[in-house]
C-alpha cells in the first residue's frame, strides 16, 4: 500500500519514522531541487539549500498539521529558505571557480552531443531551443522575488492559486495579480526575441 504524503508526514511527526521521511525525500528531491534552482539560479547553492529544506522539514515535523496538503507545508519551508538565501546572495559577491566553469561546460557539451545524436533534432533547432530556454530563465530571474515565486510555483511546479496563497500567506487575488504581472513582464522581456523569429 502506497501512503499519501500526508500519511508519511504524520508518521514522521508521531513516530520519528526515518523510512517515512526517506520516502518523502525520494518523492520530492527532484521537484524541490528544480524549484530552488529556478528561484536562486545557481546549481551548487540550490543543492545545498535543498538539503537545508529537508533538514528543516525533519526539524519542524512536530508543527505539521494535516489540515492542508503536505506540499503546502514543504513549499512554505522552501520559500522561506530561498528568500533568506536570496537576501544573503544579494549582499555578497559571487565568485565562480574555474573548475566550476569547466565542469558546467563539460556537462553542457554532453547534453548537446546527446541531443544532436537524436535524428529528430537538427543542430539549428537544438541551438535555438537552448537559446530560448536561456532567455526565459534569464527573464524569470529578472522578476521581483514575489512575482518570481508565484510564477515558478504555478507554472513550473503546477500548484493551484489556492495552494500558492497558503504558502506565501496572502489572498488568492494577490496570487492571481502577481502571476498576471509576471506573465506581462516576461512577455515584455521576451517580445524582441519572439518577433525576431526565436
Amino acid at each position: 500500500m502506497i501512503l499519501s504524503d500526508e500519511e508519511l508526514m504524520m508518521q514522521v511527526k508521531l513516530d520519528n519514522d526515518p523510512s517515512a521521511f526517506e520516502s518523502l525525500v525520494q518523492r520530492y528531491k527532484t521537484p524541490l531541487l528544480n524549484f530552488v534552482y529556478r528561484f536562486i539560479g545557481d546549481h551548487e547553492v540550490s543543492q545545498d539549500l535543498s538539503q537545508d529544506i529537508f533538514i528543516r522539514l525533519w526539524m519542524s515535523a512536530d508543527t505539521y498539521l494535516p489540515v492542508a496538503k503536505f506540499t503546502t507545508f514543504l513549499y512554505t519551508i522552501a520559500k522561506n529558505v530561498c528568500l533568506n538565501a536570496l537576501a544573503k546572495l544579494r549582499n555578497s559577491p559571487h565568485i565562480q571557480s574555474l573548475s566550476e566553469v569547466a565542469s558546467s561546460q563539460n556537462n553542457d557539451d554532453c547534453e548537446l552531443q546527446d541531443a544532436l545524436s537524436d535524428p529528430d533534432n537538427s543542430p539549428e533547432k537544438e541551438l535555438l531551443g537552448m537559446e530560448m530556454e536561456q532567455r526565459i530563465t534569464k527573464a524569470v530571474s529578472k522578476l521581483s522575488p514575489d512575482h518570481r515565486l508565484v510564477f515558478i510555483l504555478t507554472e513550473y511546479d503546477g500548484l493551484s492559486y489556492q495552494d500558492v496563497a497558503t504558502i506565501i500567506q496572502c489572498p488568492v487575488g494577490t496570487v492571481a495579480s502577481r502571476k498576471n504581472t509576471a506573465v506581462k513582464t516576461l512577455r515584455r522581456y521576451l517580445a524582441p526575441f519572439m518577433e525576431g523569429g526565436m
